[in-house]
């Protein structure tokens, strides 16, 4: 493998140390450790890092960072998990069935739940129970910042973030294979309103959510991890049925290289011109992406118009609204309030990133 940096070569070996729970690998002399703090950032690999013996290659204000970032996102994981378990039994008492996804999933293959790192937990549910969910949600101090096409995300300070998702994938979007998790998982044992999600049809969704990523803003090197965890471990993946899957979802190529990427990182193996250029790509980005916003091409489907852009963006189509707006699926007739209503919600959360917004669209040149 070849790397365009020491920072990113060592970032590599340290993770691989620390999924393998292997001794640390020697210091590069010459490697710039604020980079390798930054790049750890930026890929969310962070509490990998933060669960190795730490003090043996960083000094000073970086250890005190890193440490420092272990105790705040541990704090945040205990206090989340509690927040969730309150959650299950508000939803049980309520008869609202419900599956775990993601990261709060992913997190128990790993060699310590602490290492994987997760802005929000994920959870799959029934939404013929969605006025149910709202109402819970609301009691327990939450309030609905986005309902958008296939979830309900919600928050509450100082840091609880909870996605219910309705669907995996949008179904307008361009890539939206289909899951029905529902069929294949299995109910709990001692809650009957919560399902596990099944091994093979959770790495398979793994892959498809990397993908998803890559072939739009790009992702990081978290996915790799993911990957490897969940082949090696307890998890009881059938390999011969998720290649089916991804054969059916039109991404076999991909996933190849990108499971044999992930074994080959953690297990110091060769790869292909092909899974090398991912690597770069993958290192190359943030854990979603660089999410750079080409304004021009926006424009574009505008007729160049900086005015007509900036109506549709105040007044989305109908069909936005409603993806937004679950209640004007029934009574349409509401949208003018609802863009009243959207319109002081954007201004009260929102406000930075819509000036921030205006500024790249006064520069663009169209």
């Amino acid at each position: 493998m070849k790397y365009s940096n020491p920072e990113s070569e060592y970032l590599i070996l340290l993770l691989r140390s620390a999924m393998l729970q292997k001794s640390l690998p020697s210091l590069p002399k010459g490697i710039d450790l604020d980079r390798l703090v930054e790049l750890s950032k930026k890929q969310q690999v962070y509490s990998i890092i933060a669960s190795l013996p730490c003090d043996e290659i960083f000094s000073g204000s970086q250890l005190t960072e890193i440490k420092n970032y272990a105790g705040n996102e541990l704090l945040r994981l205990l206090s989340m998990k509690n927040e969730l378990e309150q959650l299950k039994g508000e939803l049980e008492h309520q008869g609202i069935k419900y599956m775990l996804l993601k990261g709060s999933v992913i997190r128990d293959y790993y060699p310590q739940q602490k290492m994987r790192q997760m802005s929000d937990i994920d959870i799959l549910y029934d939404e013929s129970k969605r006025d149910a969910l709202l109402k819970i949600m609301r009691s327990r101090g939450f309030r609905l910042t986005t309902s958008c096409e296939n979830s309900d995300d919600f928050f509450k300070e100082p840091f609880y973030t909870f996605e219910f998702h309705r669907e995996l994938f949008f179904k307008e979007a361009e890539f939206c294979p289909h899951f029905d998790l529902w069929s294949n998982a299995r109910q709990d044992d001692s809650n009957p309103c919560m399902y596990h999600i099944d091994d093979t049809e959770n790495f398979v969704y793994t892959v498809c959510h990397m993908y998803k990523h890559y072939a739009t803003h790009g992702c990081g090197v978290r996915f790799l991890c993911d990957i490897f965890a969940l082949q090696n471990s307890n998890c009881t993946v059938d390999m011969e049925k998720a290649f089916s899957r991804f054969d059916e979802i039109g991404i076999n190529a991909f996933a190849a290289d990108a499971i044999s990427l992930a074994n080959a990182v953690f297990n110091d193996g060769q790869i292909t011109d092909n899974q090398q250029k991912m690597l770069d790509f993958l290192l190359s980005s943030g854990v979603y992406g660089n999410n750079v916003v080409d304004y021009s091409k926006l424009l574009s489907q505008y007729g160049n118009s900086k005015i007509k852009y900036l109506f549709r963006r105040i007044f989305p189509e109908i069909k936005k609204m409603k993806a937004y707006y679950r209640q004007l699926e029934k009574r349409p007739y509401l949208l003018p309030i609802y863009y009243i209503i959207r319109l002081f919600e954007k201004i009260k959360y929102n406000s930075k990133s819509a000036k921030a917004e205006l500024k790249e669209i006064r520069k663009t040149h169209r």
